[in-house]
């Protein structure tokens, strides 16, 4: 049995404060327009839902993992791990089809300092479709889980487009590999729609839905 805590952010703690929030919306140039009455229960039951995971957490790889830091604002984040092989079981098994994209979205998520220069040549003879995580809390939300060699080989090569597998939400939310994982994106998912909501660009009566 594998926990999870050291993959936990101490800091999000923080951030499930209704005081804390509103200042790190405002702190995105944001006006505070709104505030729900039920905000302060939301976080109540975010911490305990983050705690009781935590405490049950069983991390579950079959193979390759790959994992990617999540910032929620300035000071608060998390980390989501992936396992590569699910990702591509749950391709096969959704039927999903190669699309081409361009990198603008993804080249400058590419880790330079962690990428092996003695694979680059390799990776630009490799036609495999990269793998690549909608995220939609972030700024670049096409998140590459796996294809980071290839996506810098091509870059660098001068091609403008590649194979990609885009896994939406609903797919590569099962590809991770712990509920601690899946809470933290669900819990990251409210806190936008809510922000949202008090920020005056999402009506109230849409954020349940969300």
């Amino acid at each position: 049995m594998n926990h999870l805590n050291d993959k936990y952010s101490p800091n999000l703690d923080a951030m499930l404060n209704e005081r804390y929030y509103l200042k790190s919306i405002e702190a995105k140039g944001a006006r505070i327009k709104y505030i729900p009455t039920y905000l302060g229960q939301e976080f109540s039951n975010y911490k305990k839902c983050i705690k009781d995971t935590i405490a049950s957490n069983v991390l579950t790889i079959n193979g390759e993992v790959f994992t990617q830091e999540f910032f929620i604002d300035e000071y608060n984040y998390y980390f989501i791990n992936w396992c590569i092989p699910t990702a591509k079981k749950l391709i096969l098994e959704n039927e999903l089809k190669p699309v081409k994209i361009d990198f603008k979205g993804i080249i400058d998520q590419v880790r330079r300092n962690e990428i092996d220069q003695n694979y680059l040549p390799i990776a630009l003879k490799n036609e495999q479709p990269i793998i690549i995580a909608y995220y939609p809390m972030c700024p670049q939300p096409s998140v590459v889980i796996d294809g980071n060699h290839r996506v810098l080989a091509k870059y660098d090569a001068g091609e403008k487009t590649i194979n990609t597998f885009d896994l939406p939400p609903h797919i590569h939310l099962q590809a991770m590999t712990s509920e601690l994982d899946r809470l933290l994106y669900k819990i990251h998912h409210n806190l936008s729609c809510i922000a949202e909501s008090i920020a005056g660009n999402l009506p109230a009566k849409d954020v349940k839905r969300k």
